[in-house]
């Protein structure tokens, strides 16, 4: 059976936001069974965004969630750990219009819930298995591909980069924990040096820095922390927008170039076609 969980007590991260730019805190607390995710303006508190509830908004280069004149960016690489650990029950405050990038994985997350201890509930939770295979897939060649496989999620990833020093990178995992975070969540976002100024131009990534960010010349600007660093990003980021479903998930994944702008379509698939998912209680 599958159970809710929350943290045993509240922590508190601060670090720059990627794209703004600006200092954001966020402060994670636990929360009662049932509760769910839920994200709260810390300057208007009646301000909240529950995971579930909504699809994220289109976009390119972060998550973004957003509802009653509120947004919070760059909510993919927490949610990929809270998803991972099985928390479920959460109150996150946030000061600041991002969750903080830090060094760019999702790795200092793990290392706090690990710190602060993940609390299981008396109460089942939810997961879901896809009925049959389901296919979400666009003119781009980007791609994803649902079939069941109850008892575990497991993920096959394509990346087809540009540059010569990434190129084509394949990835499968059998998602756990420990896969998690000794393979996936130490990997940093990246970035192509030549893309840089268009994204400036458009006020993103202005939080970028060595220290957060794989920067991709005709060298590599800075070294990689793990091999294939790039396509499991990819992933990383694929799981922590597939966290946005609100729910466990039991299934076979095969992603091909997808990225946060099409990561999305899968929560909207679930919120607009639940009929073609069996939920298990």
């Amino acid at each position: 059976m599958f159970f809710q969980k929350t943290i045993q007590a509240p922590v508190s991260i601060q670090g720059i936001g990627v794209h703004a730019g600006a200092v954001s805190t966020i402060v994670l607390s636990p929360a009662p069974i049932h509760t769910g995710i839920i994200f709260i303006n810390a300057h208007n508190p009646t301000q909240r965004i529950r995971i579930g509830d909504i699809v994220p908004e289109p976009a390119m280069h972060a998550t973004v969630l957003k509802t009653n004149g509120w947004s919070v960016s760059t909510v993919e690489h927490l949610m990929a750990a809270l998803w991972v650990f099985g928390i479920t029950n959460l109150e996150i405050v946030v000061s600041g219009t991002e969750v903080p990038i830090l060094d760019g994985s999702a790795l200092l997350f793990c290392h706090e819930l690990r710190k602060v201890g993940v609390v299981t509930q008396d109460a089942s939770g939810t997961v879901i298995i896809p009925k049959q295979e389901i296919t979400l897939a666009d003119d781009k060649g980007r791609k994803l591909i649902i079939t069941p496989a109850a008892g575990e999620l497991s993920i096959a990833y394509t990346a087809d980069f540009k540059s010569p020093l990434t190129g084509k990178e394949i990835l499968n995992v059998v998602l756990t924990e420990h896969v998690f975070v000794d393979e996936i969540a130490p990997a940093r976002t990246f970035g192509f040096l030549d893309q840089l100024p268009l994204l400036r131009k458009y006020n993103l990534a202005r939080g970028t820095s060595l220290g957060n960010t794989l920067v991709v010349g005709d060298d590599l600007v800075n070294p990689m922390r793990l091999n294939d660093e790039c396509v499991r990003h990819k992933m990383l980021d694929l799981i922590g927008d597939m966290a946005l479903l609100g729910v466990g998930l039991q299934a076979h994944i095969a992603a091909t170039k997808t990225g946060h702008d099409f990561n999305r379509l899968l929560v909207k698939h679930y919120k607009e076609h639940p009929e073609d998912w069996k939920v298990v209680d």
